[in-house]
């Protein structure tokens, strides 16, 4: 078959859980007989849109490059130029199926878009992203958000521009359910890697209980699986080695473990190893103030194959959000690590009997976890025999089953139709936004034209005052002038001549 693969963002450029999952796969097709194209999203700009083709080790990567300045808010989702730089991609690689992993980046009529085309869609769930404007669920407070789509509180926590009023945002937030629905329903096939992710989405979405084929992911192949310690020297020996991989970012709950080290009874009594680089620069200085005091290491940028350098007694992940899967989860049993891991999202019910769940978001919690080993090493111990790392499901066990689903997927598309619904709502919805943001212009230029009047006549009449006491001024100078005169000639009349000045002025003889 001839698959088109389009993800968000693509190695080397962007390296994350998706963007890792979409090469293996697409590398993993590729042995297997079948030809693979990406379309991937990308984070640099140009004066024009356009599409940068490459060939990365025989996969061939399409990227498409957006317009510089353009918004990157949620309600600019649909992308008019990348609409039509697919369709022309299309046309060329007439793909057999399109498998659609993430819309960011791109636009949001990806699946209508093969749908108008008659190609077959597959699309992969692997966030929250169809279900929240800000993606993760993670209100602006960093709170979790549960709330189905329908009564989410969206108008107060959606990021918006300050020219934009609530009427505007509330259609916004209404094309957009409206847009993803369509999107979902257009779609031959939905796929998501757990269970636990396909009970949160079906809590968000209004869809039918069959809609969701729940297909974990295939474990990449980076690490070997560790066979037994084999360690002279570890816990409880030496302090508890506790280590945290992958993108430094709050999202990931980072800042939680080193607060819950600092509630620990003893932290001394554990060595902290954060493996990875920060998002965001203000957030690393913010794990640097919470280091201080405690037993942490940074390590930097690492490749996987790194993570078997470390000597860790523990792996400890404590994201915010509702995780779909957890690659990094796959690596800490790989290495033959117990964990730590929030009890939300596919973590929990994938760690089986090698690790222990804390309340998500809370370090109070982890620490209570953490406090726990400490107090008796023989939970660590319970929790390494029940490490199955034989139990991941594999790349070819996941591909295989994947490839039923694109034979499915392509005997039960429709021919090609008209579906004028989506782009419909999109053009009513520019129009009005077009109409509202010129009316708006027009208010303002009115509003800046009365200032500007305003401070036309304010100027002359400042202008006025001035000239005014410009004359004033000169006035005073010559009165001054004038007084000045007459005490030099006061000071030069005799003193004799004074007195009797003086005399006739006070009445005297």
């Amino acid at each position: 078959m001839r698959i088109l693969h389009i993800v968000h963002g693509f190695p080397p450029e962007v390296i994350g859980g998706t963007e890792t999952y979409a090469e293996a796969l697409s590398r993993c097709l590729l042995t297997r007989g079948h030809e693979c194209v990406v379309l991937a999203g990308s984070g640099r700009a140009a004066p024009e849109p356009s599409l940068s083709i490459e060939d990365q080790n025989d996969l061939l990567v399409t990227r498409y490059v957006r317009v510089a300045g353009q918004s990157d808010r949620w309600t600019a989702e649909y992308d008019a130029d990348a609409e039509g730089l697919v369709r022309r991609l299309l046309a060329l690689v007439n793909p057999d199926v399109v498998h659609l992993h993430h819309w960011r980046w791109l636009t949001n009529n990806l699946v209508a878009i093969c749908a108008d085309l008659g190609i077959p869609r597959v699309v992969t769930l692997h966030d929250a992203w169809t279900t929240c404007p800000r993606i993760h669920r993670i209100r602006g407070d960093g709170e979790f958000c549960s709330d189905p789509v329908a009564t989410a509180p969206c108008m107060s926590c959606a990021e918006r521009s300050p020219w934009q009023g609530d009427e505007e945002i509330a259609r916004a937030l209404t094309l957009r359910r409206e847009m993803m629905e369509a999107e979902l329903a257009l779609a031959e096939a939905v796929i998501v890697p757990s269970e636990a992710h396909r009970r949160f989405i079906m809590t968000l979405l209004d869809l039918p209980e069959d809609r969701l084929i729940v297909l974990p992911h295939g474990a990449l192949p980076t690490l070997a699986v560790r066979q037994g310690r084999g360690r002279a020297r570890e816990f409880p020996q030496r302090p508890l080695q506790i280590g945290h991989w992958g993108y430094l970012i709050d999202l990931k709950g980072t800042h939680l473990i080193l607060e819950a080290v600092h509630r620990l009874r003893d932290p001394s009594a554990v060595q902290l190893h954060l493996i990875g680089t920060a998002g965001e620069q203000a957030y690393e200085r913010r794990l640097r103030e919470l280091a201080q005091g405690i037993p942490v290491q940074f390590h930097g940028a690492y490749d996987p194959a790194d993570l078997e350098g470390f000597d860790l007694d523990l792996a400890v992940f404590a994201s915010i959000a509702s995780e779909s899967y957890s690659f990094a989860l796959d690596e800490a049993l790989r290495l033959g690590l117990p964990v730590l891991v929030p009890d939300r999202g596919a973590l929990p019910e994938r760690i089986g009997s090698a690790g222990l769940t804390f309340r998500a978001g809370d370090a109070g919690d982890l620490a209570r976890r953490l406090q726990e080993i400490l107090d008796a090493p023989e939970v660590l111990e319970a929790m390494r025999r029940g490490i199955r790392p034989e139990t991941l499901f594999s790349m070819e066990a996941h591909v295989t089953m994947l490839e039923k689903i694109y034979e499915d997927a392509a005997h039960a598309s429709t021919p090609k139709t008209e579906s004028p619904t989506p782009y419909l709502k999109l053009i009513a919805h520019a129009k009005r936004q077009l109409l509202e943001r010129e009316a708006a212009l027009l208010e303002r230029e009115a509003a800046l034209q009365s200032r500007l009047a305003q401070s036309q006549q304010a100027l002359h009449d400042t202008g006025a005052l001035l000239e005014q006491t410009r004359h004033t001024l000169e006035r005073l100078q010559a009165d001054h002038a004038s007084l000045l005169t007459y005490v030099q000639r006061l000071k030069q009349t005799p003193l004799v001549r004074l007195h009797e000045l003086l005399t006739k002025l006070s009445g005297g003889a």
